[in-house]
């Protein structure tokens, strides 16, 4: 496994992670600025960041993410993940790519939703 895809499995479990926990966890993996982006929301930094990923995990309690796939080059990564329910049922997927900082920490996320 690449130190890439490492880190967005570590990036995938925050979303899922204890609400206490979640900023150290996050802080790991990403900038203290990050910028994040999906079709519903932006948010910049990791305080902003952790909070919609507490939204999100109360919104859809028991379930998590899994990184499928994870393409890089240079500074960049793409990865292909899948949203699973509590029964470890597919409940989305989607792709989300990444601008990287020189120590390889998560600087700029874009999340997108695939059509089911």
């Amino acid at each position: 496994m690449s130190d890439t895809q490492r880190l967005w499995n570590d990036y995938a479990a925050c979303w899922s992670a204890d609400p206490a926990d979640r900023i150290a966890a996050l802080g790991a993996v990403a900038v203290d600025d990050v910028a994040y982006r999906d079709p519903g929301t932006e948010a910049t930094g990791l305080t902003e960041l952790a909070a919609y990923m507490t939204g999100f995990a109360a919104a859809f309690p028991g379930h998590r993410f899994r990184i499928d796939e994870v393409l890089e080059h240079h500074d960049r990564s793409l990865a292909r993940w899948t949203q699973l329910g509590g029964q470890g049922e597919t409940a989305s997927t989607g792709i989300s790519t990444a601008h990287h900082q020189e120590d390889g920490r998560l600087a700029d996320i874009t999340g997108f939703f695939l059509p089911a």
